[in-house]
């Protein structure tokens, strides 16, 4: 019996609500709901009724519970004593992202990951932001680093880091932009120096400039931060990069509407990789490096 099956026949019980259980497994509530069909149908047997928002157990499901809750116990013991006993086998973890992300983001975590985890191999593959959801479905990648909305795939994700988008010049901001940030109509009445849409920086830019129905001048769109960075340091406009970008230009968060431009930075796999232990430790390691640096560039 599939484990993910019976841990969300269990969900859902505990819950009584399809939505409640999917957010307690970190999944999308039509992947659960695909689990519990197909659990159903392989036991010939109905578990739930729908009942307004919820999910009412029958019977059946009351008599299997204790069942399946032994199970699960029992799996997880099984777990734990072969990791106890057995050799830990040689895992390759393969992440796709931008190469923005993997310059900022992945490439300075790896070495510190590795060195606690040394049955792990961490590669990257470089690509265009559209693309590494599709490579982490098709399988090619572990996992995915991504600040676009995804959709409802029941791939796991979690939050990173919320990313502010900076405005990056080589003359200082006004005392009160570098304190409040910079409105983006101001900033629109600069040349801009921006990176190519395969960015969600640059999509999130673009929403608000619709948002507000503004035109900005822009001078160069690129792939690069670093190129449009040294285009900004040579006096040819104003960059926009997200927070991520290391910079020795004056910075100030972007304001649009009164509030600040930002994006989540998300890791996202697929939950029946075989490698998902693996893949959420690495993960967790990237949050918490975001977390360490904060704390510290606060002191």
């Amino acid at each position: 019996m599939d484990k993910r099956l019976l841990e969300s026949f269990v969900a859902v019980y505990r819950s009584g609500s399809l939505v409640e259980a999917a957010e307690r497994l970190n999944i999308s509530q039509s992947a659960l709901s695909r689990r519990i069909t197909e659990f159903q149908s392989r036991l010939g047997l109905p578990l739930f009724e729908p009942s307004g928002r919820g999910m009412i157990a029958t019977s059946d499901a009351h008599d299997l519970l204790p069942l399946a809750s032994a199970a699960l116990e029992g799996i997880a013991k099984l777990e734990a004593a072969a990791r106890v006993n057995s050799v830990q086998p040689a895992v390759h973890i393969t992440v796709a992202a931008t190469a923005h992300t993997i310059e900022t983001v992945v490439a300075p975590c790896i070495a510190a990951f590795v060195q606690t985890k040394p049955n792990i191999r961490i590669g990257v593959i470089e690509t265009n932001g559209v693309e590494i959801e599709n490579l982490v479905l098709s399988g090619q990648a572990s996992m995915g680093i991504t600040g676009r909305p995804r959709y409802d795939t029941g791939l796991i994700d979690r939050q990173i880091v919320r990313l502010d988008i900076l405005a990056a010049a080589p003359k200082p901001f006004s005392a009160a932009e570098r304190r409040n940030g910079i409105d983006l109509r101001l900033l629109c009445e600069r040349e801009l120096l921006v990176l190519d849409r395969g960015y969600q920086s640059r999509l999130t830019l673009d929403a608000a400039l619709r948002l507000l129905s503004l035109s900005p001048g822009i001078r160069h769109e690129g792939g690069s931060a670093t190129v449009i960075l040294a285009l900004a340091r040579a006096g040819l406009g104003t960059a926009v990069v997200p927070a991520s970008t290391r910079t020795d230009l004056h910075t100030a968060k972007i304001i649009a509407n009164g509030i600040v431009l930002g994006m989540d930075l998300t890791a996202i796999w697929d939950p029946t990789l075989r490698w998902r232990a693996e893949v959420e430790q690495f993960a967790d390691s990237l949050r918490a490096s975001f977390s360490t640096h904060n704390r510290s560039r606060g002191r």
